[in-house]
């Protein structure tokens, strides 16, 4: 079962027209959808099918965890491995039944679950580990009796012996540890034998305590604990020596084959515990050459766990190299050099195990015994699989620059306030005003109102300052908003001009949307060879919206050519607007004020309001005066550092039009709202935003003005905002957004059924849509905030079943994902259909912990479930269940009925002056 060395493949002239005439080279994966769909999975398969000579078939979790192997697709060449919660032996009774050749053995794969099986391993095959004892409470590893045997006839080592529970177990005051008279000093490692626990101790002696470390939690992989002495006294665990390596770093080693190998470092997690990402949100790492003795290493391991695709850990520690880990299947993430070498591997490997003139796959070593005559006999036919027949995706725009806003109230009577009502034209909708010819009507407003005795002029100045100010930049819009007697409807109380700036779409957003439009078109390429030429994409009518859209469209493009002949070129995609599905309305402007009401009384006086909270020792409240200590201590460092600095020096270039002036009247605003009056719960997300913002886009100077380190110690006593610590504290206050769309269950429905249902039924006809099509169909709509947390709201709060709750935070490019299934099943062709919904966060993350290049752009995270596999009627039936509930409400949210905003030039010429 030992890996075979990888051979030439015959170059593309030496092939025949008998070569031409072979069927494709049926590559399955039969891996958690999480693994089998992921980017470098993706990029790796496309570069397969992109040959021609290869169909790659995911058999996705529907089929992995709810189908006999029986029914699981047949392939040449299986690709498979173990993950949280994969089933191993029924995978292994698919490899007995069909009897695929295995890249990566099964069977031995389930070595390592446990670090004692592992290390008695790399033991007997010479490979250097560090030296440790071990605590056998269990009795021993166990393992299967087949597996077991053949590494005793292959290697001659015996697995499954007992191994007697220790009688003496004891520390020898802070120095030592000592298991039945066998002793290891400190500081040494304590890791569990599971392989899959990752609550590893180190405990370093001496009155030092030691470290905790454990699986990457955002940007930590360990932490400090001064109190860490007694090792644990429950449970199994290997003791290994504590090495201290050269120049404190980690070597990740990647096998394909056990000739070809590809090494990466990174900072040991012993270090300080802060893992540094790039913006795909991946660990930093340095490729590396190996030595000749390390890549001896690699064959050994390679060969004798029979695994072709392998990762494990080393440590150099004074010129000589020790395994810490063996990993099993593992892929380099991020390195398009590393996905052509492993493509090619995989190419080769299955061309020359594959012959053209055969029809079906000879036997390897790698794989179980040869069959018989099998040139001969039929490919084994299975009843059809699940297959992919449908997407329907919603997203939040990319990235954006940060938005602000002044809000100016005009009451009915109030001396100067008749020219801004002129405005409404008698108009009982709220008017949005974008070009500078309408937004001047506003000036000229002002400019009137200003000779009319009793008006406040200093609203008035504010006014006339901020729009002078900002006309002609970008993002610049006004609306007024009528409001109206509750007692009688048609009788006008007063009016908002709300004035907003910014918004605007980022380089960073063109990185973002390009490259989901691309993974998208990869992720579909792969599950399904007809859906890219059924994708129509549909949009908001706000800018950065139909930036994101359109950016998009031409990365899936991008990504998809190579679904495509040399000479046909991709379908071009219909981009629509949608207004009546996809903009903000003001149907549920009522609930949403009620529910701001409440979440100030929460920010301010923490009253009793209830809120899904993120921190469980700290009130809401208590938070928020943290963060204002802390603001009210940057504020003082600024103003300091303004005059103490060349400020148009501290960073060279500056992107989306910014500037040294524009980034302090942006901090002043946040420290004003936050430090000079009552909190707005708006403010929350605009400090997120700004913070968020800068740090991706103006790290320089927001480090060098925020700097602290020339001042006093009074100063020094708050953590400055560049500080790790304080960015979380201000980032996890930022979870109070959602709840603007509702605390209680009941505000939750009435928002969201007011803001989305048109948009929810609309994706409920594209489910159908996608069982009826013959070839399948992918549906794309983008859209702001509010839609997307009113949307997941709605499916969250259904009565399908939830996978998970814990959905705090919908950033840029977030998206919800339904997917269609269907399986014909039977002789009579009877069809049936699963959707699975999933979600993803977007590109959310602290970016200070976040090493940066030119795109400043954060990677998207990865979608999750968020809905299992649920048959598609029961999603339909459940979810037009909403649309019952309409009429309990005030309001519909029909298209067009009087809840959208008017665009100017739909009450305006730019001739007419209103206020004449």
């Amino acid at each position: 079962m030992a890996p075979v060395p990888v051979p030439e493949a015959k170059p593309a002239e030496d092939i025949t027209e008998s070569d031409e005439e072979t069927h494709l080279i049926k590559i399955g994966v039969a891996a958690m959808d999480r693994k089998a769909r992921s980017k470098p999975m993706r990029n790796i398969l496309s570069r397969l099918v992109a040959t021609n000579r290869f169909e790659c078939i995911i058999f996705g979790d529907k089929v992995i965890m709810d189908e006999d192997v029986e029914h699981w697709p047949v392939c040449d060449f299986l690709i498979s491995f173990f993950s949280t919660g994969f089933p191993m032996d029924k995978a292994i009774r698919y490899v007995k039944l069909r009897k695929p050749i295995s890249i990566n053995d099964l069977p031995l794969q389930k070595i390592f679950w446990d670090r004692r099986l592992v290390l008695a391993v790399l033991d007997k095959i010479g490979v250097p580990t560090p030296a440790r004892l071990e605590l056998s409470r269990d009795g021993g590893p166990r393992l299967d009796p087949e597996v077991a045997s053949e590494l005793e006839t292959r290697l001659g080592i015996k697995l499954n012996e007992p191994r007697p529970v220790p009688t003496s177990v004891e520390l020898e005051g802070d120095t030592a540890l000592i298991i039945d008279g066998k002793r290891i000093e400190k500081p040494f490692v304590e890791k569990p034998v599971s392989g899959e626990d990752h609550n590893i101790n180190i405990y370093f002696g001496n009155g030092m305590g030691g470290r905790r470390l454990f699986r990457k939690i955002a940007n930590q992989s360990s932490t400090l604990d001064p109190d860490l002495c007694e090792v644990r006294d429950e449970g199994s665990y290997v003791y290994e020596e504590f090495m201290k390596t050269d120049n404190s770093e980690d070597i990740k080693i990647y096998t394909l084959g056990p000739d070809i190998v590809h090494a990466e470092t990174r900072k040991s997690p012993v270090v300080d515990g802060i893992v540094k990402r790039n913006l795909d949100g991946k660990e930093i790492r340095y490729i590396i050459e190996l030595t000749p003795e390390e890549r001896e290493i690699a064959r050994r391991i390679s060969c004798a766990f029979s695994q072709n695709i392998c990762g494990f850990d080393i440590l150099r520690v004074r010129g000589k190299s020790y395994v810490i880990d063996v990993n099993g299947w593992s892929f380099v993430k991020g390195n398009d050099s590393y996905y052509d070498k492993c493509a090619d591997t995989l190419s080769k490997f299955c061309l020359k195990a594959m012959p053209s003139k055969a029809k079906i796959p000879i036997r390897l070593p790698i794989a179980e015994d040869p069959v018989k005559d099998k040139s001969k006999k039929k490919r084994p036919v299975s009843a059809a699989s699940w297959c992919l027949k449908g997407t329907v995706c919603v997203f939040r725009h990319a990235d954006r620059t940060p938005k602000n806003k002044l809000k100016f109230n005009f009451l009915v009577g109030e001396p100067g306030s008749d020219p801004f009502f002129k405005l409404l034209q008698g108009r009982t909708d709220e008017i949005i005003l974008r070009t500078q010819s309408h937004l001047k009507l506003i000036a000229n407003a002002t400019d009137e109102a200003f000779h009319i005795e009793g008006s406040d002029q200093t609203k008035l100045n504010q006014l006339k300052f901020i729009l002078n100010s900002k006309m002609g930049k970008q993002g610049l819009k006004a609306q007024l908003k009528p409001s109206f007697s509750k007692t009688a409807p048609t009788e006008l109380e007063k009016m908002n001009i709300v004035v907003k700036w910014g918004g605007e779409f980022t380089h960073a957003a063109r990185y973002q949307s390009r490259d989901i439009g691309e993974n998208f078109a990869q992720d579909l390429k792969v599950m399904s060879k007809t859906m890219l030429d059924n994708v129509t994409i549909f949009s908001s009518s706000e800018s950065r919206v139909v930036a994101t859209a359109e950016i998009f469209s031409a990365g899936m493009l991008q990504g998809s050519k190579l679904h495509h002949s040399k000479t046909a070129e991709p379908n071009p995609i219909p981009l629509i607007i949608r207004k009546d599905l996809l903009d903000d309305s003001n149907a549920a402007k009522e609930p949403m004020d009620k529910v701001k009401k409440r979440l100030k009384v929460l920010l301010r006086h923490n009253q009793g309001t209830e809120v899904n909270w993120p921190i469980a020792d700290k009130e809401p409240v208590d938070i928020v005066q943290e963060v204002i200590v802390i603001l009210k201590e940057q504020r003082e460092i600024m103003n300091r550092n303004w005059e103490e600095l060349d400020v148009d020096q501290i960073q060279s270039r500056w992107c989306c039009g910014e500037c040294p002036f524009l980034f302090k009247e942006r901090w002043e605003k946040l420290f004003s709202d936050w430090c000079d009056g009552a909190l707005d719960p708006s403010r929350v997300c605009e400090l997120y935003d700004s913070l968020k913002y800068d740090s991706l886009h103006n790290r320089t100077f927001l480090e060098t003005i925020f700097s602290s380190s020339t001042y006093p110690s009074s100063i020094n006593d708050t953590p400055p905002l560049n500080m790790p610590g304080s960015a979380q504290l201000i980032f996890s206050i930022t979870t109070v957004a959602p709840s603007e769309y509702g605390i209680e269950k009941s505000e939750k429905r009435e928002i969201g059924l007011l803001t989305s249902l048109p948009l929810l039924q609309k994706i409920l006809e594209d489910l159908n849509d996608a069982r009826e099509s013959q070839d399948g169909l992918a549906r794309f709509y983008f859209t702001k905030e509010s839609h997307m947390h009113t949307l997941v709201n709605l499916i969250k709060m259904s009565s399908l079943k939830l996978a998970h709750r814990d959905v705090l935070e919908l950033d840029y490019m977030s998206y919800l994902s339904f997917e269609v299934y269907e399986r014909i099943s039977g002789d009579c062709g009877k069809k049936e259909h699963s959707v699975r919904i999933s979600l993803s966060e977007g590109a959310h993350g602290i970016p200070l912990d976040t090493s940066l290049d030119a795109k400043h752009a954060l990677q998207v995270i990865p979608r999750r479930q968020l809905i299992p596999h649920t048959d598609l009627d029961e999603v339909i039936g459940t979810l037009e269940d909403w649309g019952e509930d309409l009429a309990e409400l005030k309001k519909s949210t029909t298209p067009f009925d009087g809840f959208l905003p008017v665009e100017g030039e739909e009450v305006f010429s730019i001739q007419s002056n209103p206020t004449d």
